[in-house]
């Protein structure tokens, strides 16, 4: 049976992460969130010293230098993007802008239609864009800082441990917890048991707005139309990379979803939202 766990939180990649390991590795969570900090600092949208500003404010085929963690990730984004169609596209980021999501950057331009397709990885440290892309790691990133962090634990000698991102969650080991499940309205839905998996859910009940007329959100089709879904998503998967990514798949197309992860053990639960007494 596993020690009771203590917790630390800081806030980082926009939400509030919780590390919970045995007591006695408070050395090793200190390096677990350093390592997010970086990932944060490297694909942050909003920052304009990240990986990503530089790859916005680049020429079409400008060599790059970033962070290999950035290159992982964008590898991952890559492959994605091809299993799922062109679904799941990380250059969406003129998009999202134009719907309100994120700022519009110096950089914008009106109708840019890169995809995920267009980015070019020359090496673990080099990448360039062949077209002008606004690349938003917020579907991927926050998974891949999970994973990461687990990795550093891991390296550390910890066996047991919880990393939360904002319900973006790897559980290593087995902690003697339930894990919180929440709805599209933000209730708790349910708990299962985790052990040794990652846990992702997304949802956009609670995050839409307005645009000409027409009620819109941050999750977008493979045409790049909103996606409006009156339900929770939430994906078990081995990497808290892979859960984070497959949610937004999932929103879309739950079919198509089903059989990627059917490739690598992976299941989708949905949550819908309590029907008023």
């Amino acid at each position: 049976m596993p020690e009771p766990l203590v917790r630390r939180c800081r806030p980082l990649l926009g939400t509030f992460v919780e590390i919970a390991v045995p007591r006695g590795h408070e050395t090793a969570v200190d390096a677990a969130f350093a390592m997010i900090a970086h990932i944060h600092g490297r694909m942050s949208f909003h920052e304009e010293t990240s990986d990503i500003a530089a790859l916005r404010r680049a020429r079409p085929g400008q060599v790059v230098a970033v962070d290999p963690e950035t290159v992982a990730v964008l590898r991952v984004a890559r492959h994605l993007h091809e299993r799922s169609g062109g679904l799941f596209d990380v250059a969406i980021g003129a998009d999202l802008a134009g719907l309100g999501f994120l700022p519009c950057s110096p950089a914008w331009e009106e109708g840019a239609a890169g995809t995920a397709a267009d980015i070019d990885i020359l090496d673990e440290t080099h990448v360039r864009c062949l077209r002008r892309l606004q690349i938003d790691l917020g579907g991927i990133a926050k998974g891949h800082a999970v994973d990461r962090a687990i990795d550093v634990l891991i390296e550390r000698g910890v066996e047991f441990a919880i990393v939360n991102a904002g319900g973006d969650l790897r559980v290593l080991g087995s902690p003697d917890e339930p894990i919180h499940l929440r709805a599209a309205d933000g209730t708790i839905s349910g708990a299962i048991q985790l052990a040794d998996a990652a846990l992702a859910t997304s949802s956009n009940l609670l995050d839409r707005r307005i645009v000409g007329g027409r009620p819109v959100t941050p999750h977008l089709d493979a045409d790049r139309r909103p996606v409006l879904s009156d339900q929770a998503v939430t994906v078990i998967a081995d990497l808290c990379i892979i859960a984070d990514a497959m949610t937004k798949i999932a929103l879309a197309d739950r079919s198509l979803a089903m059989a990627m992860l059917a490739e690598q053990g992976g299941e989708i639960l949905s949550h819908s939202v309590p029907e008023p007494a």
